[in-house]
């Protein structure tokens, strides 16, 4: 019994030891790095005009397939790649100053930055006189966009729009119309003035956009006037 006793003594003894070995010596780790890298150069093509009431999607269906009012085609890494159009419809000759409401729904700019650089822009608009086919037609018009507002996808800070843009229809005058403060304007940006329920074909007129004909102005006929708008590199204030 005694011998018994001394044996597994001794073996507690060991277990002791060689528990205090694993302890003693920690576990060994090897630490290694490797790099994700990418380069950016300027984007140089034209940008497909987008839906100015949800950027994410394509314009359609009277944007780049509407031989009326395309895309403009710029190619650049600092575009101006949408212009809409304005329609005031079909009106009867007054005897007194008035102002026509446009049927388009959502006319809208757009301006794509992918220069990088972070260096702002800015846009200006500026309308020539009416004609009428023949001739110069309605002194004194006013082309008027209110109440615009701006819509992208990308995160960068935004520009900002004019409140409002009072057009003389004489051509000799550009009025601001957006504008990006460096370090803002990254990506696509759409300036809008939309009309009530933009997506609903309903009829309803757009008092955002209109256009003021002084009395005694208008006379029979169609009559068309150009809006020249002009995206320059030189950031907002």
């Amino acid at each position: 019994m005694k011998f018994t006793k001394v044996a597994l003594f001794s073996v507690i003894g060991m277990s002791s030891l060689v528990g205090a070995a694993h302890s003693t010596f920690a576990e060994v780790s090897s630490v290694g790095n490797s790099k994700g890298s990418i380069t950016f150069v300027a984007g140089t093509g034209p940008v497909t005009p987008v839906d100015p009431t949800n950027p994410i999607e394509p314009l359609e269906p009277s944007g780049p397939t509407d031989p009326t009012d395309p895309p403009t085609g710029n190619a650049g890494s600092l575009t101006l790649d949408y212009v809409s159009s304005v329609d005031f419809g079909v009106n009867e000759i007054s005897n007194k100053t008035e102002v026509y409401s446009a049927k388009s729904k959502k006319p809208f700019i757009q301006v794509s930055d992918r220069r990088g650089t972070g260096a702002g822009w800015s846009v200006t608009a500026k309308a020539s006189k009416f004609t009428n086919g023949t001739a110069d037609s309605l002194p004194g018009a006013i082309i008027t966009f209110k109440n615009g507002s701006v819509i992208s996808l990308s995160t960068s800070g935004s520009p900002v729009a004019t409140e409002t843009i009072a057009l003389n229809t004489d051509g000799s005058t550009a009025s601001p119309v957006v504008s990006a403060t460096p370090g803002n304007g990254f990506g696509t940006w759409v300036t809008r003035w939309l009309g009530p329920n933009p997506e609903v074909n309903d009829g309803a007129l757009n008092d955002n956009v209109t256009l003021t004909i002084p009395a005694g102005s208008a006379t029979i006929g169609n009559h068309e006037a150009t809006i020249t708008w002009t995206l320059t590199d030189a950031p907002g204030l």
